[in-house]
């Protein structure tokens, strides 16, 4: 049986939204989903020991001086905090914010390093699996306590990744899992914006006919256009749809989008604390201070949500009596004493432990992801194949930010703007949706053109000749891209597939690779072009000695999962031969 259909037939779905800055899971049991689908259950009670609760838990992981996994979430960030105030943390690693990791870097290493909060390295397939794995025990347990006689068996697993991560982050984070001890037979990748798609559709749908709201129900009737912003911490991810007669979802643009996620306002609010306090102050704060600064992030954190998008508001931010300590400390003067000559003298008040700061400041935090997400989607809604879009549904935790909601409705007044009841916890809803139905996307538009560098014979009239070299006694033009498929080229999940001839190097050969290169251009013409990336090979083993060099292979490679697949087909032999992507170096 294949994997696509054995899944089909698991007990439950179990998705984990893996996020830069919140993680969280959720579930559905297969004969509850069949009668209602949006019958799933999460864990929404994280907790810290203040009394604030949760959707998801922070995205934080710590351990100890061994390298071995001591916590997550909550746990994690109050432990490494008392530790620090009692000077016993030397040693511990505690991560946060690492996932961007993988969106930065086009070419991956799987034995690529990360640092942890003390500038100590760790290998990031270690950090990202204890993430995986915690959050897979705890949804266990969770249903374990439920059903007496589960078995690890009995469940399909879905992990979320952004649509615009690379070939490259999706297989590493498919190892991560595996490490975690989720079988690769069990997993599929479910890409954040479809899958919030997915769900949004649904319960859009669903409450807008329970309340008589025809016109909500319309935006998802067959043919209806809609557009997902799934706002992160890290990313922004967007993809188009066009609803099909049968229900099911075919993607009218490649997944798009950037690093334009909640995080740069936190790097934002860091970097003014740095100007109005002076960095050597904040540094030896956040490093002394771990509890405080603990404390700090938090009401940072609430305050990004809650923070208006009119100028003459004004935030008022509680600040630990330690920092204003750290400041007279290391200047010798008190903090209200020297604020006068700072250059926020005018738009800063000091009230006791509390800062009034203009909004003003805050706004211009929000400028850059507001700025460049408007402007992104400006661009993509005057493509012609986009002008029947009519609505825009936003979701993730960045959608909580009234500015952020705000800025997409003031800027695209003639949409209907949909923003659903509890939108961070779409993705992972919808994952588990998208688990017990793949086939409801019906088609994806290639992000990338793929392809391989080949040899061919020089043309003078059409090539450099610093691409000519000698082989075999004739002149040949090197790193031309045979391209197998273009970007932009709508695919179909399970079908859409495109057979390579590849011919054994010599007898005796049992493993050959054939590099893979991928560009967004359509037309490229060298591999060594701008914007062109060696992102992978494929690796194919001989299982068997072929009886003559130039023993033919037909290399099929499949397009349109969330994940690319290669098969190998020798032809006129009984031997067996294997084929598949390695994008991690």
């Amino acid at each position: 049986m294949s994997g696509y259909k054995r899944y089909k037939t698991k007990l439950i779905v179990a998705a984990i939204d893996f996020g830069t800055t919140y993680s969280g899971y959720a579930y559905s049991l297969k004969d509850e989903y069949q009668k209602d689908p949006l019958k799933i259950y999460t864990n929404q009670n994280w907790t810290d020991e203040s009394g604030m609760i949760t959707m998801k838990a922070p995205t934080v992981v710590l351990f100890d001086p061994k390298g071995n996994f001591d916590s997550f979430g909550y746990e994690a960030e109050t432990k490494y905090a008392k530790l620090s105030e009692e000077e016993k943390h030397r040693g511990w690693k505690y991560f946060r914010h690492f996932k961007m990791k993988l969106h930065e870097k086009v070419n991956l290493r799987r034995d690529m390093m990360i640092y942890d909060d003390q500038k100590k390295r760790m290998p990031a397939i270690d950090v990202f699996s204890a993430a995986i794995k915690y959050l897979k025990d705890h949804l266990m347990k969770r249903l374990q306590d439920r059903i007496a006689d589960l078995r690890e068996t009995d469940i399909h697993w879905v992990l979320t990744v952004p649509a615009i991560w690379h070939d490259g982050a999706k297989q590493f984070m498919k190892e991560a899992a595996h490490k975690a001890g989720i079988p690769v037979d069990q997993l599929t990748l479910a890409l954040e914006p479809e899958a919030a798609a997915i769900y949004c559709k649904e319960i859009v749908v669903s409450r807008a006919k329970e309340q008589g709201k025809e016109a909500q129900s319309q935006s998802f009737s067959p043919g209806a256009q809609f557009m997902v912003l799934d706002l992160g911490g890290g990313t922004v991810d967007i993809t188009v749809h066009e609803v099909q007669t049968d229900g099911t979802l075919k993607e009218l643009h490649s997944p798009s989008g950037g690093p334009w996620g909640g995080t740069v306002v936190d790097k934002g609010i860091d970097e003014f604390l740095d100007e109005l306090f002076g960095p050597n102050v904040m540094r030896e704060f956040r490093d002394e201070c771990k509890t405080d600064d603990l404390d700090l992030q938090r009401t940072i954190e609430l305050k990004k949500r809650a923070c208006k998008d009119t100028e003459g508001d004004h935030v008022n931010l509680k600040l630990p009596t330690a920092l204003f300590e750290s400041y007279e400390e290391k200047t010798e003067e008190s903090f209200a004493t020297a604020l006068p000559r700072n250059k926020f003298s005018t738009s800063v008040k000091k009230r006791r432990d509390r800062l009034n700061i203009e909004n003003k400041i805050f706004l211009r935090m929000f400028k850059m992801p507001k700025d460049n997400l408007v402007y992104h989607v400006e661009n993509l809604l005057r493509k012609p194949e986009l002008r029947n879009v009519n609505t825009l549904v936003v979701v993730g935790g960045f959608s909580e930010s009234d500015i952020m909601k705000n800025a997409i409705k003031t800027a695209f007044p003639n949409r209907q703007v949909i923003v659903p009841e509890q939108a961070g916890l779409a993705v992972v809803k919808g994952a588990v949706m998208y688990g017990h139905n793949p086939d409801s996307i019906s088609s994806r538009k290639l992000p990338y053109t793929y392809g391989i560098s080949v040899a061919v014979e020089f043309d003078e009239s059409r090539h450099p000749n610093s691409k000519k070299v000698l082989r075999d006694g004739m002149y040949k033009c090197e790193d031309v891209f045979n391209v197998f498929i273009k970007a932009g080229t709508t695919v179909i999940p399970h079908k859409t597939s495109i057979k390579y001839p590849f011919y054994a190097p010599f007898i005796g050969t049992s493993m050959a690779t054939v590099e893979v290169y991928r560009t967004q251009s359509e037309n490229p013409i060298y591999v060594s072009d701008d914007g062109c990336y060696r992102v992978g090979e494929i690796s194919i083993e001989l299982r068997g000695r072929p009886r003559k060099a130039k023993q033919r292979l037909d290399i099929v490679m499949m397009f349109g999962d969330t994940e690319l697949h290669v098969t190998a087909e020798e032809l006129g032999t009984d031997n067996k031969a294997s084929a598949k992507f390695n994008f991690l170096s």
